[in-house]
């Protein structure tokens, strides 16, 4: 009895042994296949962070020639073009004082014209 006692828990133990195999088995499986969706999202995911370092990389060359661009242009505009426009500053400045001065000089004619009118025509009518 005590025999076939020992063979029914060996049987029962043989029968557990088998069925943590066959968990085992698809533990296993199951790492293997996560191992395997890791392995392929890792792989996306240095692709994309590589495509982002190389945008970045022509980035930063666009922006270095846009940059040496504008300070190519920005010592073009203030070594030949501002003392163009501050020329042209003066003479917008010269040219509005003659003009203030030509209306005053016509101005100062147009009075004398007038007295002298209104002298001759008072002469003419008789006036003392």
């Amino acid at each position: 009895m005590a025999d076939d006692t020992t063979q029914r828990d060996i049987g029962r133990i043989e029968g557990r042994l088998d069925g943590l195999d066959d968990k085992l088995d698809s533990i296993e499986r199951l790492l293997k296949e996560q191992n395997v969706a890791s392995s392929e999202s890792r792989k996306a995911l240095y692709e994309r962070v590589g495509a982002i370092e190389t945008d970045i990389k022509i980035s930063a060359g666009i922006d270095a020639q846009v940059r040496a661009r504008l300070d190519s242009f920005d010592e073009r505009l203030t070594k030949d073009v501002m003392p163009t426009i501050n020329e042209v500053q003066r003479w917008k400045v010269a040219g509005v004082t003659v003009i203030a001065m030509a209306g005053f000089a016509g101005a100062g004619i147009a009075w004398f014209a007038n007295w002298a009118w209104d002298v001759i025509v008072s002469k003419w009518n008789g006036a003392p």
